[in-house]
C-alpha cells in the first residue's frame, strides 16, 4: 500500500476515535449538570494538566471566561475538518518518486537522429579503424545476495591483431568468457548459439547490426536488457560510432522478447556500473 494511502487510512481511523470521544463527552456533560456558576466538566479540559508542573482544575480562574464547552466540541471539529480536506490536497498532488541509485532501472536512452535533408555533420565521415590493438569487451557478472543480487557489466580484454573488428567483437562475445574468468563469476548474457550476419554496415555514424532470432528468445526483461548492453558496450567502446540499429531476421526491432521490451530506433550505451576483474 502507498505511503499516502496508509497516511489517509490512519487519519480516518484518528478521526473516528476522536468524534466518539466528543459524543462521550457530550453525554457525560448532559448527565453531570454543573452547578449554577459552575462550568460543565468538559473532557478535553483534563487536557490542560498535561505538562504543566501546576495543573489548573476545569473551576480555575485561569480557565473561567476562555470558551465554553460547545465552542470547544466546535473548535475541535473545524480543525479535523481543515486537516482531512489539506491532507486530501497533498496526497493527490504527490507525484511518484524513482530511485535514481537504482542501478537496475530499465532505461535505454534515445540518441536524435538527424532530419533528411540537413547536414549530417562529422559522424557522417566516421569510418571503422581496424588497426591492431587492445578490445574491450564486456560480459555479466551478479553481486549481491538473494532479493539484493543484481547484474553488473564486467569489462574484459582481449588483444585484436588484424581483420574486422566488429566481427571479431561479435565473436568474441558469442565464445564468452573463458575457463579462468568463469571461475570468477563472469557469465555471458548472451546466447550460446548467437547468430550474427557478416554484412553490417554504416549509415551517418550508426551500425546496422543483423542478429538472428535466438537474441531475443527464452529471456525476460532483465536478461534482454543485459544483452543489449553487451553488445553495445563491446561495439560502441571500441569504435567512434554514434549507436547501433538493430535488426533480427531482417527486419528492424522496436521491441524484444515476448515480454516486448520497447528500445529506441537507435541504441546507445545504458549508464549502468561497471565492474573490472
Amino acid at each position: 500500500m502507498p505511503e499516502s494511502d496508509k497516511l489517509k487510512s490512519l487519519l480516518y481511523i484518528l478521526t473516528g476515535a476522536l468524534f466518539v470521544l466528543v459524543l462521550l463527552d457530550k453525554s457525560m456533560g448532559n448527565k453531570n449538570t454543573p452547578t449554577p456558576g459552575q462550568e460543565s466538566p468538559s473532557f478535553f479540559s483534563k487536557f490542560n494538566t498535561i505538562g504543566k508542573t501546576n495543573p489548573l482544575s476545569p473551576s480555575s480562574s485561569e480557565n473561567k471566561g476562555k470558551q465554553t464547552h460547545e465552542e470547544v466540541m466546535d473548535r475541535a471539529e473545524d480543525e479535523i475538518l481543515t486537516e482531512l480536506m489539506q491532507n486530501g490536497e497533498n496526497s493527490s498532488s504527490e507525484e511518484p518518486i524513482s530511485d535514481s541509485n537504482d542501478p537496475e532501472e530499465m532505461f535505454i536512452p534515445i540518441v536524435e537522429m538527424p532530419k533528411s535533408g540537413q547536414p549530417s555533420g562529422p559522424s557522417s565521415n566516421i569510418r571503422l579503424d581496424h588497426s591492431p590493438g587492445e578490445i574491450k569487451l564486456y560480459f555479466l557478472k551478479f553481486y549481491g545476495r538473494g532479493n539484493k543480487s543484481h547484474s553488473r557489466l564486467v569489462q574484459l580484454k582481449r588483444k585484436f591483431d588484424h581483420g574486422d573488428k566488429i566481427l571479431f567483437i561479435l565473436k568474441e562475445l558469442t565464445k564468452g568468457p573463458s575457463t579462468e574468468e568463469k571461475t570468477q563469476g563472469v557469465l555471458n548474457a548472451l546466447p550460446n548459439r548467437m547468430e550474427y550476419s557478416k554484412e553490417y554496415s554504416v549509415e551517418n555514424g550508426v551500425l546496422k547490426l543483423y542478429l538472428g532470432p535466438d537474441f531475443e528468445a527464452s529471456a525476460g526483461p532483465e536478461l534482454l536488457k543485459d544483452r543489449v548492453d553487451q553488445i553495445c558496450y563491446s561495439i560502441l567502446e571500441n569504435s567512434e560510432l554514434r549507436g547501433i540499429r538493430l535488426y533480427i531476421n531482417g527486419k528492424q526491432v522496436r521491441s524484444l522478447g515476448g515480454v516486448g521490451l520497447p528500445i529506441p530506433e537507435v541504441l546507445t550505451k545504458n549508464p549502468r556500473k561497471i565492474a573490472t576483474l
